[in-house]
């Protein structure tokens, strides 16, 4: 079990303000002998279905999770944004090697230069509540971004494969006034 986050406290605040609000005009009605029951029904239907709602957005709420990267803890969710999301390559008008793949689900490849593509797992970093990181520029709209990636197998042995079950962060940078997001400063993906 993992404690509330910002997300999950306001919406529980809004499902108890809610069945607080019904109970309060259900028992002003009464008290003022108003006999309109069909307002009363569709009241309720109506808190019913907002308490709901916000039961289901809680539910689907994305999980912190927790990483120690070189003594140091970070956290991270799935939730990849979509603007980082596709094929980046290390020049900027092809496909050349190494690559880059990141998809909407988290799971991905990175290569290493001169060694075959890892399989990856990739995480956004956020704060401990699931805020994303996101460190904006003074002068442009460009911003960075940190995911964090566990190394799954490549099929490699000795320094060519020693990545494997280790974790890593990497920047990504959105430069919207070039039209790419950039990883590590050398793999290229033109922006939608």
């Amino acid at each position: 079990m993992y404690p509330l986050h910002g997300l999950e406290v306001a919406l529980w605040f809004i499902a108890w303000l809610i069945t607080y609000l019904w109970v309060f005009f259900e028992t002003a009605i009464q008290l003022s002998l108003f006999m309109y029951t069909n307002i009363l029904h569709h009241m309720k239907k109506l808190l019913f279905s907002a308490l709901f709602t916000a039961m289901a957005i809680t539910a689907f709420a994305q999980k912190v999770e927790t990483f120690t990267i070189n003594n140091n803890t970070y956290y991270g969710t799935k939730a990849i944004p979509a603007e980082i999301v596709g094929h980046y390559s290390y020049e900027k008008d092809g496909d050349k090697e190494p690559i880059v793949d990141v998809n909407k689900d988290g799971t991905g490849k990175f290569q290493v230069h001169d060694v075959p593509a890892y399989p990856v797992e990739f995480w956004i970093e956020t704060d401990a509540t699931g805020k994303i990181n996101v460190r904006k520029s003074d002068v442009n709209a460009n911003y960075q971004m940190v995911l964090v990636l566990k190394y799954g197998s490549n099929g490699e042995s000795g320094w060519r494969g020693a990545n494997a079950g280790t974790y890593d962060r990497i920047e990504v940078t959105v430069a919207k006034t070039m039209g790419y997001a950039i990883i590590l400063g050398e793999r290229y993906m033109k922006l939608r």
